[in-house]
């Protein structure tokens, strides 16, 4: 007798939202080209989490759409500056500033926000915060190494939860000056944004890839970014929780070996979407405090903004 696979209603959750719009994209494509995008002068972008793959991507992409000033933030600071070294190499003119700091550390944070404000005249145009914690896969939570297992949950959250409230406490005031700046000139008054990058585990719970901590605290993530939209929306700020893909990294060397094959995005898609969302955030306005996959083609989510709006899709909430 053949077997059915039994598919939980999270699992086909979280395929609806991989596929949520066609066609998928591993690699940045025409219209997301970064090198294509002149972004506002003055632009300054802090990123949050600046190295490694995606966020190495992340500064590769600013740095090739023009931006004037970047605000690169992580523990390490040697490979802070490789990455910073990698974007003048791109955009000469750029000004970068390095700032160590534990995303998950309220001081540590306030002290950047700190740097940004004076080293870029208290106007910071997008925040990206990238920093992320993982723990260990768990098939079931009673199964885990209990030595560590509570304090590695207790430091997902303080990483990908606490770290993206720290960031929107003290950078907010940044974010929001690039938009009176521009309304006391009597212009049209751009939008600020600010960027989660979480994970497709976020809407799932039943997998055989759900580490508890990870997946409870990206969830808890993008409800932030949703109450940061609720609360500062009216005020122009555009926010979005945006799934980077599949990207083969350190931080992705703690799944199994045999879900390696499926870590197959280039980390630069991630930050080609990012410059898309942020260049002109009037434009995807729609799309503000929601869910987002950067595979997502842009064309095909522009073409579903009505029904998005409408139906108020790619936001988190309880059935009733």
């Amino acid at each position: 007798m053949a077997q059915t696979a039994t598919v939980t209603p999270s699992q086909a959750n979280a395929q609806d939202v991989r596929d949520f719009i066609q066609p998928i994209h591993t690699a940045p494509y025409p219209a997301v080209d970064p090198s294509t995008v002149k972004l506002p002068k003055p632009f300054t972008v802090a990123i949050l989490g600046g190295h490694g793959a995606v966020g190495t991507g992340l500064a590769r992409a600013y740095a090739s759409a023009g931006a004037s000033g970047m605000l690169l933030c992580a523990r390490s600071v040697p490979a802070l500056e490789d990455v910073a070294a990698s974007v003048k190499s791109i955009n000469p003119s750029i000004k970068t500033v390095v700032v160590a700091c534990d995303v998950s550390s309220a001081e540590n944070v306030a002290g950047a926000a700190a740097v940004a404000k004076e080293k870029f005249g208290g106007v910071v145009n997008a925040v990206v915060v990238n920093a992320g914690y993982s723990t260990p896969m768990e098939k079931e939570i009673a199964q885990g190494e209990w030595s560590t297992a509570p304090e590695l949950f207790e430091k997902a959250f303080g990483v990908n939860t606490c770290g993206t409230y720290f960031a929107a406490r003290y950078f907010l005031p940044l974010l929001l000056e690039a938009t009176q700046e521009v309304e006391a000139k009597d212009e049209k008054i751009p939008a600020a944004s600010f960027i989660a990058i979480s994970s497709i585990a976020a809407p799932m719970v039943g997998s055989w890839v759900t580490p508890p901590g990870y997946c409870a605290s990206k969830m808890a993530q993008a409800r932030i970014v949703e109450i940061l939209y609720e609360q500062y929306g009216g005020k122009r700020l555009f926010c979005a929780s945006l799934h980077p893909g599949g990207v083969m990294s350190e931080f992705a060397k703690v799944t199994p070996e045999d879900f390696w094959k499926y870590l197959v995005d280039d980390p630069n898609l991630a930050g080609a979407f990012c410059v898309w969302l942020t260049k002109d955030p009037d434009k995807v306005w729609g799309l503000n405090g929601r869910f987002l996959s950067c595979k997502w083609d842009v064309d095909g989510l522009l073409a579903k903004m009505d029904e998005i709006a409408c139906k108020d899709l790619l936001r988190f909430r309880i059935a009733l």
